[in-house]
């Protein structure tokens, strides 16, 4: 074998000692800028590093997601759902009627104690009218006795100035002084009757008799519960206290609802939080006042400031990290705005924070 020292195909690569050969062009010397994009390629994780490395020792990035206030509604009292005013995604204004529920047996009590009531408060008033009634009987049977008394009394005068005269016998006067002390005792009998009457109408005035004590704790129970059942049939009717939306319904109508069973979740969007999990080592700006910089998926940003540090640690969500950490313990810290956001916000959205 011949060893050849000059190499032609450096100079000249299709050409083979005379001879032309049709390489193909994976057999040709690639372009430069291939192996930099190559190159690029495989340096790519170690940018990355480098580029976290330095993100963190100059910015400060957490995660947060949007809390809008939301209220579940439950059924103060058992009973059925007659109707519900609103759809799902509604806004509801203020002191609007949001739902009505039936209870029969609660009604039916209601009217019962009703009648009752009415039933206990008529015989209260017959007894004041009858004890009114008798007292009037009293009084003018003693003006009767009274006038018989003084027809008695001057009718004693005339005989005595009969008898005087020798007009009259003292079987006559007898007689008529006889019939003037039967008056007196009358007389004495109907006052003390009619003072009777007199105390027995002011008691029941008072609410002191028997008979109108009686009446008055009958009535006065019953009023109670009255009222307390009336006050449940009133807790029938719900309405909302501020501005919202219905999230989701639990029940349909015509379903029946036990005290305190869940019955529909508002959601009121002019009551906005920020829930933030802030890393421990960045524990320093866990205060309240800091301001921070929200950023929303759509790009959009708005300021915001810490108003609350429960001091508690939460377990920061999966769709919060990177794929390669591990789930980790993150400060929570709870943000408002402090202007006006242009950018709906949707309950649980996730935001991204950044503290000046």
């Amino acid at each position: 074998m011949k060893i050849r020292f000059n190499q032609p195909e450096n100079k000249i690569p299709n050409d083979d000692r005379g001879l032309r050969i049709q390489y193909s062009d994976a057999k040709r010397p690639g372009r430069p800028w291939r192996w930099y994009f190559i190159l690029a390629i495989a340096s790519l994780p170690l940018v990355y590093l480098i580029g976290k490395i330095v993100w963190e020792s100059f910015g400060i990035e957490a995660h947060g997601r949007i809390k809008v206030t939301n209220f579940i509604v439950r059924a103060p009292v058992e009973g059925y759902v007659q109707q519900i005013f609103f759809k799902p995604l509604e806004m509801i204004p203020e002191g609007a009627p949001l739902a009505q529920m039936v209870n029969v047996a609660l009604q039916d009590n209601h009217d019962r104690i009703g009648i009752e009531i009415e039933l206990l408060k008529a015989e209260k008033q017959k007894l004041m009218t009858l004890a009114a009634q008798s007292r009037a009987s009293s009084l003018q049977l003693l003006k009767y006795a009274q006038e018989q008394k003084d027809f008695a009394h001057q009718r004693l005068r005339q005989y005595e100035k009969l008898f005087q005269q020798g007009a009259a016998t003292q079987a006559e006067i007898a007689t008529v002084r006889s019939q003037y002390r039967s008056a007196l005792e009358n007389l004495a009998v109907l006052e003390k009757t009619e003072r009777l009457e007199y105390e027995r109408v002011r008691n029941m005035e008072l609410g002191t008799a028997p008979e109108m004590r009686q009446l008055t704790n009958q009535i006065g129970q019953l009023s109670l519960e009255f009222e307390k059942i009336e006050d449940q049939l009133k807790q029938l009717n719900l309405f909302t206290t501020a501005e919202g939306m219905i999230n989701e319904l639990f029940v349909q109508p015509g379903e029946y609802l036990s005290r305190g069973q869940a019955l529909l979740e508002m959601i009121f969007p002019g009551q906005v939080m920020i829930d933030a999990f802030i890393p421990p080592k960045y524990q320093d700006y866990a205060e309240v006042g800091q301001m921070v910089r929200v950023k929303f998926p759509n790009g959009d940003t708005a300021k915001a400031r810490i108003i609350a540090v429960p001091g508690v640690m939460q377990k920061t969500s999966a769709a919060e990290i990177n794929p390669l950490e591990v789930v980790r313990s993150a400060i929570l810290a709870q943000m408002e705005f402090v202007d006006a956001v242009d950018t709906r916000l949707i309950n649980g959205m996730p935001v991204t924070l950044y503290f000046d």
